[in-house]
């Protein structure tokens, strides 16, 4: 299986050559035992709380990959901890794009993933938390061409 592409705007500057194009980020943890999911442990053990997130990933993957082959999206995984892109190469689909977070609190990280998507050359964003594994690829889908509209959205 190949790496994933790692968009890193705070030292390249715009990556993307797609005009027009919507990221639809996942912010994520890297799912290792004990790092996610730990209000759910207990009852789930620290490693099936990891398989679980693994899962919710998965399924989040393809719903995404499957909104992009019809409209203009790309699915990135807005990650942590940085030196954990490995962690997703057979999670989430080779086409995804990997960008790491920034930011001490959750805020902050939501407010430097939308920067760093901009920065990195995204005309818009939807940023998805990675507990809704049953959203259906059509939301996605639609989301990015609402978004991709002109004018204030």
């Amino acid at each position: 299986m190949a790496a994933h592409t790692i968009l890193n705007p705070t030292t390249c500057g715009r990556s993307i050559d797609k005009p027009d194009l919507c990221a639809l980020g996942i912010m994520t943890k890297a799912p290792e035992p004990g790092k996610v999911k730990t209000r759910l442990s207990p009852p789930l053990t620290r490693e099936e709380a990891a398989e679980l997130n693994r899962c919710f990933l998965q399924d989040l993957g393809r719903s995404i990959v499957t909104a992009c082959r019809t409209s203009s999206a790309q699915g990135v995984a807005v990650y942590t901890p940085v030196g954990s892109e490995a962690a997703y190469v057979g999670i989430l689909p080779d086409d995804f794009f990997l960008l790491p977070q920034r930011g001490e609190d959750f805020g902050e990280r939501l407010i430097f993933a939308a920067r760093d998507l901009f920065t990195a050359g995204f005309a818009s964003i939807c940023l998805i938390n990675s507990d809704s594994p049953t959203v259906p690829a059509s939301s996605f889908r639609e989301a990015a061409d609402v978004l991709g509209k002109a004018g204030d959205r």
